[in-house]
Formats: C-alpha cells, structure tokens, sequence
C-alpha cells in the first residue's frame, strides 16, 4: 500500500492521507497532528512538518496563534513561505503530542502479566467455505481471542460465514444468510447469545441520537416534567421529546432544520427559522433546569452530562454516560444525530450499550477490526472495554491486525500462510507468544519484535538525526530467504530529465504551479480557526486522536471546497446532475488543485457490481474482446469468421449436395420491440416464412411480440437441393447465396 501511495506521490499528484498506521507515518514526507484532545478539546494544530521531526516535539516550541492579529500575521508568514516556495513546518505548543509520545515509547500499551485461561471451547471441524482448506480450529470461551492473517487469508469467511451463521442456524435464529459449509460444530451450548458488532451505521435518520440510543433520554424527559415550572404549565414527559408530541417544532417537526428543494442545485439543509434549530416550541424551551433547556442538555458533551446528571443525582442516568466517556468518546454531544458517526464511533457506542446492559447471559462478542481509524490512546482504552467484557463473563473474537491488541489477546488463531488460494489454512494457534515463535506465521514475525520491544524508538530517533536515512530496513538470512518483512523506503522519487540535461521533478517541472496548498482560519466544525500549509507532490499525513478534527480537515475542508471549485467552472444545466457541496467555514484556500477523496467503505452494489465494474476495469475488457477476441459458436466450438461470397457459397453447396439446406437472412438480432413492421415488409417483398426466436412462423400468421423481451427474427430467402449443386443450376445458387446476405447485411443462417 506504501509503495502504491509513493507511486501516485511520484506521478505528480500530492496525497493526502488520514491515517493512524506507524509504518505509513514513518513513510510520509509531511505530517499534521491535530489535537491535542478530542471534540471541543481538539480542532487545534498540535504539529506540521517532516515525519522525522515528530518524535522531538517539545512540550512547547512556539505559540498557538488564536487573535485576530496572530491571525493575520500567520497570513502574512504564510504568503511568503508561497512566495519563497518552501512551506512552513511548525510544531505548536498546544500540548505535548500524544502521537510523538507513543512513537517514542514514552506511552505505550502494555502487554498482560497473566493471559486468561479458556473456560471452554468452541469447534468447528471440516470448515471449506471458499478458500479455507477443510480445517478445523478451536475457539476459545471466556476469554479475549484474535483472529489474524494476511488479508485475504480466510479471516471473514471463517468468523462471519462459518462460525457465526452455524452458531445463529444452531439458536434457531433466521439471519437470511447461508451458513458456510463446515462438518460439525461443536459446542454451541455452551454461550446464550452470539452477538456481530460491526461498524454499520446505528442509524440512517437524524432524529436518532446518542441519548435515545443508550436509553437515558426518557429520564432527561422526566426529570423535566418534574420540575415545577413543567407542572404548573401542565406539560409532562412526552411534551418534551423531539420525535413526536406537541412540545416538539411543528415547522422542521422536530428536526431543527428544513430542506429546501433547489432548481438546478441539490437540496439545501437550512436552519429551522421558527425554533432556530432548537427542535422544540418556546413555551417547551422555557421550562429550565438548573437553568439549562432541553435544548440546552441535549447540546452538552458526555462528558458535561455525567457532572450535570451527577450533581442532579441522577446516577442511573450518569452510569452509561461514563462509560461512555472511558471508551473515549466523552466529547459526542447527546443530541449528536448517529448517522453522523464514523464506523468506529458506532462500534465503540454499541459496545457501551453492552457493558451498561444487566444481563448475565454468557455471549459471543464478534468484532471485525475495530482499531479501523484510530489512535494508538484510542487502540489503549479499547482494550480496556475489551478487558471488562470479558469480565462481565463475555467471549471476544476479535478479527485484528492491530499489533498493540494482538499482543493483549489471551488467545490467538493465525490463518494464511498466504491469501487467496494460497491461504486458508491453521498456521499457528495458542497465547501471542507460541504465534511469535512460528516461523510459517507473518504475523509471528511483527509480533515477536512487539512482544520483546526491540522496534520502533530508535528508528525514529535515528530518522529524527537523518530524515535521508531509511526508516524501515529488510534482513535476509544466509539462504537469502526474508526473515522479516517490513516496509522499506523507496528509492528516491522519479525525475523527469529537461532536454537540457538538468533533472526536474515532476511538480517542479510544472512552470508557475503553487507549492503548497494554503489553508488560513479554518473553523469548520472543532477546528478553531487554524492555519497551516500542505507541502505539494509529497504524501502527507494527517493524525491525530479520534474527533480531533482530521476527517474535517481532509474532507469536509480540502475535498470539498476543492470539489465546490470543480463544480463552478461546469455549466448550470451540467450542475443539476451533480451534488453540490456548501462552502466550508474557512478564510481561504490557496494553492488547491482538483481533488479526489478516496474513502475506505463497503461498495453496496447490485448483484451486477463487481470487482471489475467498480474499478471500471469492464470497460476496457469489454473494448479488448469487442476488438480483439475471437467468437466462437458456443454448440460447436468453431471459431466465426469473416468469409468470402465466393467462400460462403462453397460452404453452402458441400452442404447442400448433403441433403436439402434453407438459407435464413438475419432481420433482427436480439433486439425489443413488438416487430410488426418486420412481418409486413417481409410479406411486401414476397417472403412466406419466418424463424422468430428459433421457430418457424408464417408471415400471415405473425403475432405481435412481447416489446421489454429481446427477439431474433430471420427470413427464409431459400431452400436448395443436391440438384442445385450440379450444372447450370449452380448459379441459382450462388444468386441465392448472395441475396440472402444482402438482405442479412453480411451474415446469413444455413440450415440442413
């Protein structure tokens, strides 16, 4: 993926890229952290600058420019790094950076001293869905276990396909998916529930939020309708709720806002101007508690819920909230729509909903990757809610390439050794260790260096004293075979030589294009009004912790106003077909080229979208075959071919000194539509029969034709015998011959 990367980097295009993976850190030429905490407590540039310089962020090492006046400053500095062509690299004393702290060591996430005992097991025995090899693998219960392997090695297709659709078939529960194919599986008694917490959306409407989800909303309404000014206006609890009574806005009917249907534009979502988005009446908006509105509670974070709730003495209320706040994601405001939430954000919330549930049923937890988009302090206080699952008398499998919670699992099953057909089977099972010390096993070989500490720190320290020096090296054995298989540095970018000799590269031989990308006073959503500048034709990296503003930055703030600019410059008839995008809250931006935003999601296709299509890969199959390839009769195998007249009539007379042949003229070929226009034209010029869709049809007798179904119809322009292939009677023939493909435009059906 590095490699893919650097080649578009080297290609000219500047790369953009939010990612928290130490290896595509290390490998980038440029990296921003936002920071320094999540929500409101982020949005604030904690660093900017070479990779190799992110390990020495000192506590402080400048200010943070927030005034008007720094403002215009950092604009005036910004201007003339453009002018001089070299971007800024800044690192920001806004708090010492959580992303330097575990690159270097100085955090960390440490490995159990006592790894768990499996209280029973789970087995499935003779499993050969699509790639897995007819294996058998033991899962454990009762303790935290990670599934591992190579991408393409069977991981889903044993977890999701085999081992979750049997155990739902073994419940009695109908998933409507069909079980991978397996002989047995054994011990299904042993769990009450099996529960998928994937990352799929929690909701797809707006009026779905963190607090109706976790069910502590119906208490926020009572506490209301408790107080006295509720009573005395007579307003009980569901005069407060947003989806439904008569307290909610009868404009925006409780959404907060009201959608505008546009002319040549897409639809617009404009604040409600009756309850300025406040979703509720003013009579409702009134009533107050500890001089906060509804309104005003549904706007606080989880973490100003839990002390308002706390100092309410609402405990029951507050208990979910802080949870909530342990696994990270304190800074979600409780009215916070849910489709708003990342992936990784629904899952974390569906765990909460789990720890916080009373109930002593023993279940499976599944969860596919759940360390997809976040930070190593993110990684760390996920295995904290993983530790107190598995407390509560859970069992986790965790699909993981995470090497920090590989290294925490009780328990691990590698699958491989490769993927594909080359994958499939058991490469290594037991505690990370015994996996460390499989040679077969690629995970084994990242993981032993984890498990013993000898990476990562005096990599950065030496990239940090030379940033031409290689962060990641290969080794190699005597026999030359890989002994571990780490990401190297790529060879210096491509030059393009001038023809004076002089090499350029390939940015640098564009006369007059900006440097850098410019962005001044950017405020969408958390970002509190920062400035920097994104060197161009280089791979830069954007991180930081999850909320802390960098999907904002890279999406919301480049993608779209970059995609806004593209837009512009189309016609307004061109502009109708398109969705537009609003014009981000930012100063401005300088120096964007076109944009691309490539986003890591399922494709929810038809049953027709396939790989091919998706990459539009068929379009240039479909132009290859349609030039190049060869058809082929799909009865006998015989390749077609462009023939003669002189040919095709040889063709026709062998066959006809056989027995008796009839020549069919080609009308239509596979086409919709009634067709009768085909018939009368046929009975003008004298034709008797018909073959429609491989029967023989009189032309008198033509019936109109299904019109949404694909037809062939074909004329009968002869019949010959063994006599018309001697003496003068051959010419009637070969006049036949010719006739039959005139009227078929070059191809003619010939039976005997």
């Amino acid at each position: 993926l590095i490699r893919v990367m650097k080649s578009l980097r080297d290609k000219g295009n500047t790369l953009l890229v939010v990612e928290h993976e130490e290896a595509v850190m290390r490998a980038a030429d440029h990296v921003i952290e936002l920071g320094p905490g999540r929500g409101d407590g982020g949005g604030e540039l904690v660093y900017a600058g070479p990779a190799s310089g992110l390990i020495s962020t000192p506590n402080a090492q400048g200010a943070m420019q927030k005034a008007k006046g720094g403002m215009n400053k950092s604009q005036g500095a910004a201007q003339d790094s453009q002018t001089s062509g070299r971007p800024s690299s800044r690192s920001l004393g806004v708090g010492r950076s959580l992303t330097a702290a575990y690159l270097s060591g100085e955090k960390s996430i440490p490995i159990p001293a006592v790894r768990r005992k499996p209280a029973s097991w789970l087995r499935i025995e003779g499993a050969r869905e699509h790639n897995l090899q007819n294996i058998t693998v033991e899962f454990p219960l009762g303790v935290f276990a990670c599934i591992t392997g190579v991408s393409g090695s069977g991981k889903s297709t044993l977890v999701h396909s085999v081992l979750y659709e049997n155990l739902l078939n073994a419940k009695g529960i109908a998933s409507g998916n069909t079980a991978g194919a397996c002989k047995k599986l054994v011990g299904a008694r042993q769990i009450d529930q099996v529960i998928l917490v994937d990352q799929s959306p929690l909701s797809r409407t707006p009026k779905s939020t963190a607090a109706l989800y976790l069910g502590i909303f119906d208490n926020v309404r009572e506490m209301f309708a408790m107080t006295p000014e509720a009573l005395r206006e007579g307003l009980n609890a569901s005069a407060f709720s947003f989806n439904g009574g008569a307290g909610r806005c009868e404009r925006c009917s409780g959404s907060g806002f009201e959608k505008i249907e546009m002319q040549f534009l897409s639809d617009v979502f404009v604040r409600c101007p009756e309850c300025e988005g406040r979703r509720y009446q003013s009579h409702v908006l009134k009533i107050r508690l500890d001089g906060k509105s509804i309104h005003d509670v549904l706007e606080l974070t989880v973490t100003e819920a839990v002390k308002f709730f706390e100092k309410h003495g609402e405990l029951r209320t507050a208990r979910p909230l802080r949870v909530l706040e342990e696994v990270g994601l304190g800074y979600i405001r409780l009215g916070q729509p849910l489709n708003m939430l990342s992936g990784g954000e629904s899952q974390r919330l569906k765990l909460v909903e789990r720890l916080t549930q009373q109930d002593t049923a023993k279940a499976l937890l599944i969860l596919d990757e759940p360390t997809t988009g976040l930070h190593f302090d993110d990684v760390a206080m996920l295995v904290k809610v993983f530790d107190r699952l598995v407390e509560q008398g859970n069992s986790l499998l965790v699909i993981e390439h995470n090497l920090e919670v590989i290294k925490c699992a009780d328990h691990v099953i590698d699958l491989g050794p490769e993927a594909g057909t080359e994958g499939g089977l058991l490469v290594a099972a037991g505690t990370p260790e015994v996996v460390a010390e499989v040679e077969a096993s690629h995970t084994g070989k990242f993981l032993k260096d984890v498990l013993h500490g000898t990476r990562d720190a005096r990599l950065w320290s030496a990239a940090a004293s030379e940033s031409a020096t290689p962060l990641w090296h290969e080794r190699s054995d005597a026999a030359g075979d890989e002994v571990s298989a780490r990401v190297a540095e790529e060879p210096p970018r491509t030059s393009v030589a001038s023809e004076g000799g002089v090499a350029l590269s390939l940015a640098t031989a564009l006369q007059g294009a900006p440097r850098c990308i410019g962005i001044y006073g950017a405020r969408e959503h958390n970002l509190k009004n920062i400035s920097l500048e994104i060197p161009r034709d280089q791979l830069v990296v954007i991180t930081g912790l999850s909320g802390s503003g960098k999907s904002t930055l890279a999406f919301d703030l480049l993608f779209a106003e970059g995609q806004r600019r593209f837009l512009d410059v189309m016609s307004p008839y061109a502009r109708q077909f398109v969705e537009q995008l609003e014009k981000p809250d930012v100063d401005r931006i300088t120096g964007l080229p076109p944009s691309v935003a490539i986003e890591q999601r399922v494709t929810r296709g038809g049953g027709k979208s396939t790989v091919a299509t998706v990459t539009e890969v068929y379009h240039f199959l479909r132009l290859l075959f349609s030039k190049l390839g060869v058809q082929h009769c799909p009865k006998c195998e015989c390749a077609v071919e462009s023939q003669t007249t002189a040919a095709v009539t040889a063709r026709v007379e062998a066959l006809a000194k056989k027995g008796r042949v009839r020549v069919f003229a080609t009308l239509v070929k596979a086409r919709k539509g009634f067709h009768t226009d085909i018939a009368k034209w046929a009975k003008r010029q004298g034709f008797e029969t018909l073959m429609v869709d491989g029967q023989l049809v009189e032309v008198s007798y033509f019936q109109k034709l299904e019109r949404f179904r694909e037809h062939t119809i074909e004329v009968l322009v002869g019949e010959r015998t063994p006599a018309d292939t001697r003496g003068p009677r051959r010419r009637r023939l070969e006049e036949l011959v010719k006739s039959a493909l005139s009227i078929g435009r070059g191809t003619i059906r010939v039976l005997d």
